[in-house]
């Protein structure tokens, strides 16, 4: 039979040994990870009408190199899944169904929902009368319903902004003479896109392809 003075120990052991195995945990251990806030796509800032295109210099090699990943996603709403970029000579995806050796440098990038965004420029120099000729024929549709983005901002000199109607898709492009560079950038998705977004992220991706900014 245990001694009185060994039962009397008894209380004050078991008080030491749920001390002993009392660990301190590391701050938030025991709580669950906190989910990850959703990234929001960026959104471009500069517009066209905040850009003069009198004096830029356009890059006619590696048009795309300097793009920034926030003006890309700004305009696709989301991360590219898809990217592609071409140099003169080299075969491209001129279109979504049109494929053919390019006398151009430029990109084209796919993101969620049938979105694309584009941008190419003329490798060879072009003439003011040149470019009046190229304004002309980039009026033509080819088929498709299109009409003027209503107040474009210049896109250089001559310069032509349209949206156009294509099955599901609609695309508004612009393209202009900016100093002897003939640049086109394009933005096409879903016609559930509203066409007043649709042209207004248009005019801001247009804008990063010539500024290089966001």
């Amino acid at each position: 039979m245990p001694s009185r003075s060994l039962l009397a120990l008894l209380p004050a052991l078991v008080l030491l040994l749920a001390a002993c195995s009392d660990e301190p945990t590391a701050p938030g251990a025991d709580d669950a990870a906190e989910p990850a806030e959703p990234t929001e796509p960026a959104v471009s800032t500069v517009a066209l009408a905040d850009i003069d295109t009198s004096d830029l210099v356009v890059p006619r090699v590696g048009l795309c190199d300097g793009l920034p990943v926030a003006a890309v996603e700004a305009a696709l709403g989301g991360e590219a899944r898809r990217s592609e970029t071409w140099a003169d000579g080299e075969e491209a995806r001129l279109s979504a169904e049109v494929r053919d050796v390019a006398h151009e440098d430029g990109c084209r990038f796919d993101g969620p929902a049938r979105t694309s965004a584009a941008a190419w420029v003329f490798t060879p120099p072009v003439s003011p009368a040149r470019a009046e000729e190229l304004a002309e024929s980039a009026l033509d549709g080819a088929g498709r319903r299109c009409r003027d983005v209503p107040d474009a901002a210049a896109y250089g000199d001559p310069s032509v902004a349209q949206t156009c109607r294509s099955g599901p898709l609609r695309e508004t492009r612009y393209a202009g003479l900016v100093g002897d560079a003939w640049v086109t950038c394009s933005l096409s998705a879903p016609r559930s896109v509203e066409r007043a977004d649709l042209e207004e992220r248009a005019d801001r991706w247009c804008a990063a392809v010539l500024s290089g900014e966001v």
